[in-house]
Formats: structure tokens, sequence, C-alpha cells
């Protein structure tokens, strides 16, 4: 069905966005330190969450009546490396055709020295396996870098110079923030999907509120209150797959509120006939490694 495969196609690059861990430039050594001034040193937290999604708002031509499901989320940090494991259970409910049940599971190791990235990706419709994906990213000795995906294992794709991790992402999304960036463009890979690396244009609006941040965790005693840091900016991003690129449109838009120390608090998933909400339900931090 269309409206599924679309929502299921982009939701865990949705995440990956807007979720990401702590990176910097892949490609580039040089850049692997924070910049200085207002970008500053971008400390992210080391936390799991849980959220609950819901469809938002749907034309009539968009044929389906609900979508609801949950996500986990855990952001992890190894010493040497930051991983992440997301879980999604979703159903969607049709104007015309039975309802489905869809689950995904996706992790991901970045090294911090950026020179080893390697993912994993597993969908789920109602009970059976639909799409299995593996892979890494091979930097050769010049710099350039390949996602190599060893299941299916005829697929790959040459990355553009200066395209960044979902980790480098995110920060650099904060980095633009802090310097009072309205907006900036780059190429991301994350491996969340067989489609390879998407362009990503990122609006950068007011700060949220801080009677907004409180209103999020409200009286929920299962959200750690002190993870939702001040700092947070309303951030829309436009994402553009760059495979067979036909289209000036977005595949899709996001809207997210983004503290700087890398956590949401809030999304909302926007495609051309429906759009699907994020709400966070649970957030606590995880116990810090022992590294040498």
């Amino acid at each position: 069905m269309w409206i599924s495969d679309t929502f299921v196609k982009h939701r865990v690059a949705l995440l990956a966005l807007t979720i990401g861990l702590c990176g910097v430039y892949a490609s580039q050594p040089a850049a692997l330190q924070p910049a200085a001034g207002a970008g500053g040193n971008i400390g992210i937290a080391v936390h799991q969450a849980l959220y609950d999604f819901k469809l938002f708002s749907a034309a009539p031509s968009a044929g389906i009546n609900a979508v609801r499901g949950k996500m986990y989320f855990e952001q992890d940090d190894t010493c040497d490396a930051w991983t992440t494991d997301r879980r999604f259970t979703t159903e969607y409910q049709y104007v015309d055709d039975p309802a489905d049940t869809d689950a995904s599971h996706y992790v991901a190791f970045e090294s911090k020295d950026q020179r080893q990235f390697s993912f994993s990706s597993e969908r789920q419709e109602n009970g059976e396996m639909t799409e299995q994906l593996r892979g890494s990213v091979e930097i050769a000795p010049d710099g350039t870098a390949k996602a190599v995906y060893a299941r299916p294992d005829d697929l790959g794709y040459d990355l553009p110079k200066g395209y960044l991790l979902p980790t480098g992402h995110t920060m650099d999304v904060i980095r633009h923030a802090r310097a009072g960036d309205k907006f900036f463009s780059a190429a991301l890979f994350d491996g969340t999907d067989a489609e390879g690396p998407v362009e990503v244009g990122t609006f950068i609006g007011k700060k949220a509120a801080a009677d907004e941040i409180k209103k999020i965790a409200g009286a929920n005693k299962n959200i750690d209150a002190s993870l939702l840091t001040p700092d947070a900016w309303h951030i829309r991003m436009a994402v553009f797959p760059l495979k067979d690129r036909e289209e000036s449109a977005p595949a899709y838009e996001m809207d997210v509120i983004m503290h700087d120390n890398g956590v949401v608090s809030y999304a909302r998933v926007v495609y051309k006939t429906f759009s699907v909400e994020q709400r966070l339900k649970a957030l606590e931090k995880l116990p810090p490694k022992k590294c040498s």
C-alpha cells in the first residue's frame, strides 16, 4: 500500500536525523573537533526514551484513518564509539483496506574517530520479514567513502564529499543553532533504508520557551526533566533523496524540538497528504561507562 510503504520507508530515517548520536564529519578527519565560539563543545546525552506517535492530520485523498505506535530509542557510549538502538511497532488503519501492523529495528555503531560505521535494519509486516539490511561505510586512503551493503550484497553508494553520518548531523544542527544560523544543507547517510544518502535542508527557528519545555514533561514521573535542557530550538528539516532525484519538492519534512544535548522532545513528520506526530512518554539517563 502506498501510505504504509511511504511512511515505513522514511520513519526510521526520521529518528536517525532527529535523535542522532554524537559525531562529526565522516570524510573530513581534520574537522573532528567541535567548532570554537558559539558552536562550543557539545555534550550529547546518553539516554533511553519511549515515544508514542499517531496520525496528526490527513487529507481525504490519503485513504488512511489512523496511525499509532511506539518507538523505543537507546543511545549509548562504549568509550570509543557511539551505539544506537531504535525499535518501532506501528499499526495503520485504512479507509478501504485491512489494517497493517509493522515492526522495525535499527542498530548502528559509529566509532568516535569516524573511521568505522556499521548498520543493521530489519522490517516486518504483519509478522513476516519484508526487509533486511546490513552494511558499513568504507573510507579509502584518499578520503573518498562508499556505503557498502552486505545484505543485499549487490548494493552500494558513493557518498558525496563532506557527507555526514547521523551523529554528525545532530551536532551540526546544534552548532548552527548556537551560532544563530537560520539555514544549512548537508548530505546524510545512516543506512536506515536501501535508498542511499539524502540531502537535508535544515531551517532553525526560534528557541523553545521555558513553559513550553516544562509542559513536555508535565507531571510525568517517567520523564527525567533534567535531560530537557533549557536551550532548545524549533527546527524544520526537508529531506530530498539523492537517488534518481527528479522532483524539487522534498519527499517529506519534519518539525522537531531539539535540545542542545541532542535530545528530541517532540517531532511531527509531514508528507504530501498526511502527517504523523511523535510525543515523548519516558526519558531517563543511562549509567556512564568506565573508560580508561
